[in-house]
Formats: structure tokens, C-alpha cells, sequence
């Protein structure tokens, strides 16, 4: 399908499912998809946390397949949190920068759970803080065309 259209069909990061000192693989053939020679990859950042893995050194491994940005943060729960940019331990300011230093030209799409918002204006809220800090950090860097 990716030799018939300009879609990129990108495979995204996962983790390892955990329940207190058990580990197990649950998605193959690795929740780490740079393991594998795809043609393009989806980074979540509340996947990182979760895998407890280094953000930006997989966005290095991506390179010019990254394709997607699934903007998230997280904590390092073992659930899947997918909370407002800045509020958890990911790096994702430093990903968005190093994205506009290197020309990124794919999506980013914020993915953040807002169940627990305790009403509309809460969630509208949230999500308006994950734009402005997705807006600020894309263009805080200046933007050098890839080569």
C-alpha cells in the first residue's frame, strides 16, 4: 500500500506489559518497533513512559522514518496515562524542538485522556494547555531543512 500513495502507514511504539515484578511481552514481535526495519514509525510519548524508555534516543533510531507524533506525557505507570504534555516525566518539550530543528514534517496529534476532568471547561482546559504547549515548543526552535 505505501508504493500506491503518499499516506504513511506507520507502525507505533508499545511497551511491556507489567503487574508488580512480572513483566510480559504482549505485542510482536517487540513493543520497541526500532527493533525492526519499517518504512516509517508513530512515537508515543505515554508509550515511553510506560516502557520506561529513553524518549529521545528513539526518536534518534526513528531518524527521517519518524512519520507521527502521538503527544502524550507520563509517569512511568505501569497504565498507558496519556497525560497533558509537561505534566509527567517525558522530555516532550525536547522532542517537539529537536522535531522543528530537523525539519520534521509529520504529524503530531495530541493524545491526552481527559476522564478525569470534572467538567467540560475542565477538559476544554486541558486540552487547550496541550496546544499551547505543543504550539510553543514546535516553534521555539529555529528550523533548519533537512538534507
Amino acid at each position: 500500500m505505501a508504493n500506491e500513495t503518499d499516506v504513511r502507514f506507520a507502525v507505533e511504539n508499545m511497551y511491556p506489559w507489567r503487574y508488580r515484578d512480572r513483566e510480559m511481552l504482549a505485542y510482536a514481535p517487540d513493543w520497541d518497533v526500532t527493533k525492526d526495519d519499517y518504512r516509517h514509525f508513530t512515537i508515543d510519548l505515554s508509550h515511553t513512559a510506560t516502557a520506561r524508555s529513553d524518549a529521545l534516543a528513539m526518536v534518534d533510531r526513528m531518524g527521517d522514518r519518524l512519520g507521527h507524533v502521538h503527544l502524550a506525557d507520563g509517569r512511568g505507570s505501569a497504565k498507558d496515562e496519556h497525560l497533558v504534555p509537561g505534566r509527567g516525566t517525558q522530555p516532550c518539550a525536547e522532542v517537539l524542538e529537536r522535531l522543528a530543528l530537523t525539519g520534521f514534517d509529520g504529524h503530531v496529534v495530541i493524545e491526552v485522556n481527559t476522564r478525569r476532568a470534572m467538567s467540560s471547561a475542565e477538559r476544554e482546559a486541558d486540552l487547550a494547555e496541550a496546544l499551547a504547549f505543543t504550539r510553543l515548543h514546535l516553534a521555539s526552535a529555529v528550523k533548519v531543512p533537512r538534507r
